[in-house]
């Protein structure tokens, strides 16, 4: 393309060309016609970036000039610049080849460029800035534009190891490859009795980033999480299985996603390449981790608009944003790949603590702090796997990769992780002051997504003698802070008959005769939400 050219009467040979070359990327191609100067400045007020961009057609040197200096800002840091035609014609007039044109443009962006190639074509590289080798806004350092008050965030790994010691290694090892250096990581030896700690000791090395943490016996996976959370300095975490592998781009996918969705979330779950217990992948994908579901928000801010890490290109950053899925809180089920897949908002956890780990808790870290924190505030899906989930026999969720119509998990622990989920009910109703302060009349909502149950059977559940217990015992709490309507209202959605009167009475006292209608009638039920 040019600015002003003389020939374009005689490109639509060229064009049909191009069209036809084309054809099978066409979803991926978006082409502009008309001369450079009109087009390449609608495409930065677009916001546009690339990652390379080819400079060719017109040869004289100005027209060269003035696309090199138009195309420099579309080009992202460490994108490529290619400029065709240096040596064409070195018989003509300076003025009627590209070369002059080529030479003042390097000229006037000198120290800011990497020269690649200089021969028929001339390459080069957009250099980092050195303000900008961290996170950028716009392109400028965050460094420079708050003055060194505002830095990258930090992620904190938290790899909790029990009887792990011939996979831990490869999980720490995958961790200090990461290509964000932003990170700490607490290795938890979790009360192993085999050689973990020797191999933690290890593999940590001197490495100031990374600690040992032993805990004298083992308090399961949510326990030892559960205890970490108050030795944790960054704003987002991950709780890394120690039989897991990491990807180098796993934090830096994981922050700009953060960084960049539409609103923010409690966690981003990124898919996950199934391995066997020696590494050989089975898949690349998890079953479970689908982009198209009801209400779900694809894509993410323009890149223009939101803090960039330098890792990710833009090539990458608009593969991100065609491939994540904003999950509203009010969608229920398993949405997420499991374990070490997710990053959290450590605030959120803190806001969801079951306890300080002090005490054993033998759960799944992912099974509870996913559902609940995904029930406060949704989650996001990045359908991009970026670790390896290793499959094997002491796998205590599953032995074998995800696979259609074919259960993963053990009928015990489906079993054990039903029953957990009234230790969340419990959590919620004596917290409810605080809760129903924190999320208003969402509370109830979230309750019944803490359940895992479908909505036709979130009555059965309640009826369960646990759940009936539960609000038996809480009944005078949830009265004061929902007051009475509310109270009546709620408790005949989840119980009827006997249970129902026990409950009521155990939170407004005697029953009246608009009490007793209510459990009788059955007016109020469990309805599925609706919110937008």
């Amino acid at each position: 393309m040019s600015p002003r050219s003389e020939h374009a009467a005689d490109m639509a040979d060229v064009e049909a060309r191009f069209d036809h070359n084309m054809k099978p990327f066409a979803a991926r191609v978006d082409k502009r016609k008309g001369a450079s100067i009109d087009v390449l400045p609608q495409l930065r007020t677009e916001e546009r970036l690339f990652d390379i961009v080819y400079i060719d057609g017109d040869h004289r040197a100005a027209s060269v000039f003035a696309d090199a200096r138009l195309c420099w800002p579309l080009l992202d840091h460490a994108g490529v610049m290619i400029l065709d035609d240096y040596r064409w014609k070195l018989d003509y007039p300076v003025t009627e080849r590209p070369a002059a044109g080529i030479d003042a443009f390097l000229q006037e962006i000198n120290g800011d460029f990497d020269l690649l190639h200089k021969g028929e074509q001339v390459i080069i590289s957009k250099k980092l800035p050195a303000a900008a080798s961290g996170i950028t806004l716009g392109g400028r350092g965050i460094d420079e534009l708050a003055g060194g008050g505002l830095v990258a965030p930090l992620v904190s790994f938290v790899v909790i190891a029990w009887n792990y010691g011939r996979y831990v290694g490869a999980t720490i090892d995958s961790i200090r490859k990461q290509d964000y250096p932003h990170f700490e990581c607490i290795v938890i030896d979790n009360g192993s009795t085999d050689d973990s700690a020797e191999v933690i000791a290890r593999h940590i090395g001197d490495d100031s980033r990374f600690r040992l943490e032993t805990l004298p016996a083992n308090h399961g996976q949510l326990g030892a999480a559960l205890w970490a959370l108050d030795k944790i300095k960054g704003g987002f975490v991950s709780f890394i299985d120690a039989d897991d592998v990491l990807f180098e781009n796993y934090a830096s996918t994981h922050i700009q996603v953060h960084m960049a969705l539409p609103k923010s979330v409690a966690f981003t779950s990124a898919n996950v390449a199934e391995m066997d217990a020696d590494g050989n992948a089975l898949s690349s994908s998890y079953l479970h981790h689908k982009l198209e579901r009801k209400d779900a928000v694809r894509g993410l801010r323009p890149a223009q608009t939101v803090l960039r890490l330098p890792t990710i290109s833009a090539s990458a950053y608009r593969f991100l944003a065609d491939n994540t899925a904003s999950i509203p809180r009010w969608q229920q089920g398993w949405l997420w790949a499991p374990g070490t897949a997710n990053m959290f908002r450590a605030s959120v956890l803190r806001l969801v603590m079951l306890g300080d780990g002090s005490k054993p808790c033998l759960q799944t870290a992912d099974g509870y702090f996913n559902v609940i924190s995904h029930a406060f505030a949704g989650s996001a899906l990045v359908n991009v796997p970026l670790s390896g989930y290793r499959l094997h026999a002491s796998n205590y969720f599953a032995v074998g990769e995800s696979i259609d119509g074919i259960r993963a998990g053990t009928a015990a622990f489906a079993k054990k992780s039903h029953d957990f989920t009234y230790e969340s009910i419990d959590l919620l109703l004596r917290e409810c002051e605080r809760y129903a302060w924190v999320i208003g009349a969402d509370f109830w909502s979230v309750l019944d997504q803490v359940t895992r149950q479908d909505w036709e059977r979130l009555r059965p559940y309640f009826a369960d003698e646990r759940g009936f217990r539960l609000f038996m015992h809480h009944a005078p709490k949830l009265v004061a802070v929902f007051g009475r309507r509310v109270f009546r209202r709620q408790v005949v959605a989840r119980f009827s008959g006997r249970q129902a009167r026990a409950i009521l009475r155990a939170g407004l006292g005697r029953l009246t005769l608009w009490d007793h209608w209510k459990i009788i009638s059955g007016r109020h039920r469990i309805r599925r939400s609706k919110r937008k």
